[in-house]
């Protein structure tokens, strides 16, 4: 009776670790616009040069997505080659980022505890298979707000070229 007990413990707290059903880990920089129709995600194509595509995490996907509510992705392509991705959540209340950046995209973030117990805003950033990965929990009093970034080390220069140019022209 009591192994019963442990196994149900187990499996409810399996299924709260990720209750969303996303496949955010395959939006990343580096796959094409085809890619990401597997996962139900259909974007025009043959945009040349570099283009942003707000979507709303609901989109992409099944199941229950309370937990993603108010979670907005900018995609940032590179003629139909996705080279940079950016996660807003827009609810202060939750940090699903931090849990997307860890189950989705094993980056391995540990909490500062120091900073978490002091209500300072929190910054983690690492680098996987030549992508870097930028967290960032900024806290104002009651307030919060959470953000992802995911940037292709091979095509952030392309970025940062193009970026110039629209300053310049201005």
């Amino acid at each position: 009776m009591k192994k019963i007990f442990i196994f149900i413990f187990l499996l409810s707290f399996i299924s709260q670790a990720q209750a969303y059903d996303c496949q955010f880990d395959k939006i990343k920089p580096g796959v094409n616009k085809k890619d990401l129709e597997e996962i139900n995600l259909f974007l025009p194509r043959n945009q040349e040069g570099i283009n942003g595509i707000p979507i709303i995490a609901e989109q992409i996907c099944s199941d229950d997505t309370r937990e993603i509510m108010g979670l907005v992705l900018e995609l940032t392509f590179f003629d139909d080659k996705l080279i940079k991705v950016n996660y807003i959540n827009t609810l202060s209340i939750s940090t699903i980022l931090f849990d997307i950046s860890n189950n989705d995209y094993k980056t391995n973030f540990k909490r500062n505890q120091q900073q978490v117990e002091k209500k300072q805003s929190e910054f983690y950033d690492t680098t996987i298979n030549n992508n870097s990965y930028f967290y960032v929990l900024l806290k104002d009093k009651n307030r919060q707000q959470e953000y992802l970034e995911i940037n292709s080390d091979k095509d952030s220069e392309k970025l940062d070229k193009f970026l110039l140019q629209i300053e310049e022209t201005q």
